[in-house]
């Protein structure tokens, strides 16, 4: 069966190459130019902008910026902690006791000063020894000489104070006494018999009485007076101090 195929199959091509031998040639003609369209190119896209800024450093056409110095910052002051309550009571100082005076008997009279109060103190520092506070101030004279008085007495004891020192006592109380005895009451003759020839006599322009000064002998006293007032019999009142604040009968005057 399949050389029957075959064998036909080659008398058909036989026939074929057989008919075109008889046939003319065609003429040849040129192939046509095919035109192919050109597509447009496609359109480029814009490549996207990058805003953010560069970290490179800058070149050395452009130097950079001086360093900024920074403020030196303020010491840090630690906090002082409070000290811790020991439950210990407080010592207080004892108040002072102003009930008795600030002068007695046995303070006496010289020609340094009362007692424990000299001349040439503050009313401050007399005030701590006696201890006493002062009636009296500036107002009752001028700022540079003015009188006080002790509060808690005695009566009859008067403080000068001249330039801001204690420079004079009066004494009108018969209970303060010199050293030597002498006091308000005494007499004259008593006094000539204590001093003697240390004492000087100038009476008054009236007549009514003598103004005795005990002039102290010893050169470190020479400035310094007790001064006995009279009434021509008996001392009416006495004072101490430093010249020229002692001179005066009355006060700063």
């Amino acid at each position: 069966m399949h050389r029957l195929i075959a064998l036909f199959a080659t008398f058909a091509l036989l026939l074929a190459a057989c008919g075109n031998d008889d046939a003319e040639p065609e003429a040849e003609t040129e192939p046509t130019a095919t035109v192919v369209a050109e597509e447009p190119a496609p359109a480029t896209t814009p490549a996207p902008v990058d805003d953010t800024p560069s970290d490179e450093e800058p070149g050395d056409e452009e130097p950079a910026p001086d360093p900024v110095d920074e403020p030196t910052p303020a010491p840090v002051v630690e906090p002082t902690e409070a000290p811790e309550p020991t439950g210990e009571p407080l010592e207080r100082p004892e108040p002072i006791d102003f009930s008795n005076p600030a002068f007695s008997s046995a303070d006496k009279l010289t020609t340094a000063g009362l007692g424990a109060m000299f001349f040439g103190m503050t009313p401050d520092q007399a005030g701590e020894l006696l201890p006493t506070r002062w009636t009296g101030g500036p107002e009752d004279g001028t700022p540079r000489c003015y009188l006080l008085a002790p509060a808690n007495g005695p009566a009859g004891v008067v403080v000068t104070i001249y330039n801001s020192s204690i420079e004079r006592v009066d004494i009108t109380n018969p209970s303060i006494t010199t050293r030597s005895g002498a006091s308000v009451g005494s007499t004259e003759a008593q006094l000539h018999e204590l001093f003697g020839a240390r004492l000087v006599v100038s009476p008054y322009a009236d007549g009514s009485g003598n103004s005795i000064q005990y002039v102290p002998v010893d050169e470190t006293d020479v400035d310094y007076r007790v001064i006995f007032e009279t009434d021509g019999a008996t001392v009416t009142s006495m004072r101490a101090g430093r010249l020229p604040a002692v001179a005066p009968a009355e006060p700063c005057t």
